[in-house]
């Protein structure tokens, strides 16, 4: 197993560890990662690591100091091996990985649509992050989006949880929301939402001169 780790105190210093494949228990499965999307956000999960808790998803290999960390990613895997009578050998599944070519876990949850990784160390992170969806059970799936969906799923999910909280919370009484960044894809998932909604208010996007002329052609503003 190949596990790409990324120094803790210097994000530009990396190292790529190799260990033997773990031998699974019951109930568990093994995955051949097969593809995943490394962008500036993931680079955020590297910053944030300490502080949210994105370096305990999947613990560094061979790091008794714990001066490393496996930084995580949205992509694709296959399962190589299963001890679980409800997960099959050959089944594709799309979540958070790390960076890595193998990844052991334990499904719990487990529906037609979708389960959850059991294990110990994920229990107390939050709960988007520990979700698989089943590929097999999506009846309008298409392979070749796959690349889009690792680059945009986890920014959309932001930007709902964004709009979500804000709906919940009434806007805060605001007359408008002003919306940095216009530019970025979180930001312009979060203007589809407010968009979408019916009880939002006024939406306002701030982006660069550069940018401008992409932004003054959306509708979402």
């Amino acid at each position: 197993m190949n596990q790409f780790q990324t120094l803790k105190s210097d994000l530009t210093k990396s190292r790529i560890i190799n260990e033997d494949l773990p031998i699974i228990s019951d109930g568990e499965i093994l995955l051949k990662i097969e593809s995943f999307a490394f962008t500036a956000n993931n680079v955020t999960y590297g910053v944030a690591g300490d502080t949210i808790g994105y370096w305990k998803f999947f613990p560094a290999a061979q790091n008794s100091d714990n001066s490393w960390g496996c930084i995580p990613m949205w992509g694709f895997a296959e399962i190589v091996e299963s001890n679980n009578q409800n997960l099959d050998v050959g089944e594709r599944l799309f979540g958070y990985f790390p960076a890595a070519d193998s990844l052991v876990l334990s499904p719990i949850k487990i529906s037609d649509q979708s389960f959850s990784d059991g294990k110990e160390h994920r229990k107390e992170l939050p709960p988007v992050y520990n979700n698989y969806l089943r590929l097999n059970g999506e009846s309008n799936y298409d392979p070749s989006m796959d690349p889009i969906r690792a680059l945009l799923f986890p920014l959309h999910i932001t930007a709902f949880c964004l709009c979500d909280s804000l709906e919940e919370d009434q806007y805060l009484g605001a007359s408008q929301i002003i919306i940095i960044s216009r530019f970025s894809k979180t930001a312009i998932g979060l203007a589809q939402g407010l968009a979408d909604s019916k009880i939002s208010p006024k939406i306002v996007g701030l982006t660069s001169v550069t940018n401008s002329k992409f932004c003054q052609g959306s509708w979402l503003l």
